[in-house]
């Protein structure tokens, strides 16, 4: 027990050593770590034979005819333009953690990656944007799940490794106006209708 203690003590220590206040940066990482462990998700569906392609198949299909993805260097091309779009993808993620607060962040990652995998798998695909079409069912399903997997551990990783004061302002905004709504008071009069008024006699 003592020595589990120990471990989480020295995980905290060095998520505390690895607050970042740079908001660019926080969220080129964040979305570099959520591109990674969408790679390791799709990996293991291929392994499988639960999906038709690899991220490196899908994206350098901008470039080149899918038959030459198989090509290490063109495959390597796609893997690149992939983890460039993973990470950049974590900005809009962030903007959204500074302007409703970054609790709830499993919530709000699966909700984002749902979007993600919409605009760039299938308005990319339904637009011709990758020249690899996938047949089956079950690889679109896969490459939902992977997106969600990418918004999830985007998400945490933002709000693990930010300052917390990239989100103090959104934080303050919320807390000033729970204190203006319970400032509020109902308004009544004074003036007891039980007597009658002289002004009115």
């Amino acid at each position: 027990m003592a020595q589990l203690n120990n471990l989480f003590g020295f995980l905290k220590t060095i998520q505390r050593a690895l607050k970042i206040k740079d908001s660019l940066a926080v969220s080129l990482l964040s979305g570099l770590l959520g591109t990674l462990a969408m790679d390791a998700s799709n990996l293991l569906f291929w392994r499988a034979k639960k999906t038709e392609a690899l991220y490196g198949h899908i994206a350098g299909s901008i470039y080149v005819r899918p038959f030459r993805t198989n090509q290490s260097k063109n495959f390597w091309l796609g893997q690149i333009t992939h983890l460039i779009t993973g990470a950049t993808l974590a900005y809009p993620l962030k903007l959204l953690f500074q302007k409703t607060g970054n609790d709830h962040p499993t919530l709000k990652g699966a909700f984002f990656g749902g979007v993600t995998w919409e605009i760039i798998y299938g308005i990319g695909q339904r637009f011709g944007v990758y020249s690899t079409k996938p047949h089956m069912t079950k690889t679109h399903f896969a490459e939902l799940f992977n997106n969600i997997i990418y918004g999830i551990t985007t998400a945490q990783a933002l709000a693990a490794f930010s300052e917390p004061s990239l989100f103090s302002d959104s934080q303050s905004k919320i807390s000033v106006q729970g204190r203006n709504i319970n400032a509020v008071q109902p308004i009544y009069s004074d003036v007891d209708y039980n007597k009658e008024n002289p002004n009115y006699m």
